[in-house]
């Protein structure tokens, strides 16, 4: 086999694994409310853990109705409330906050993670809503 047909050969079985692949994954990967899923905690964890987090948070703070937990996640620091139905706004807000709460060093370890109290409460949003 001549190196120019090996290599056009190779390149189209890897086209051909890598795009059905890709469209697989992309079209099955599960998709979350951003108020019950921390965004890059969700990435590197799975449902169980993020259960886990947020029952060892609700125990430890006592902050277990999920009313309550919603009410603090959806109010930013100047007390404007964002309306739970704009995802693209809830996301930025938690976003933010978990960014301030990271730069002010306000973390803590759960299950053997470093996380913010906001990350934490959206597990514990999780753990009573799903």
């Amino acid at each position: 086999m001549k190196r120019r047909t090996f290599i056009i050969a190779a390149a189209a079985t890897a086209v051909a694994i890598t795009v059905p692949a890709v469209y697989y994954s992309r079209n099955h990967k599960k998709t979350y409310n951003p108020l019950v899923m921390p965004e890059i905690l969700g990435q590197f964890c799975d449902e169980s853990l993020i259960r886990a987090i947020g029952e060892e948070y609700s125990r430890q703070t006592g902050e277990n109705q999920a009313g309550s937990i919603k009410a603090l996640l959806l109010q930013a620091e100047n007390g404007v409330v964002v309306a739970e139905k704009d995802r693209n706004a809830v996301a930025a807000l938690l976003k933010k906050k978990t960014e301030a709460e990271f730069s002010a060093r306000s973390t803590m370890i759960m299950k053997g993670w470093i996380i913010t109290r906001t990350e934490a409460r959206q597990c514990a949003l999780f753990s009573l809503t799903a």
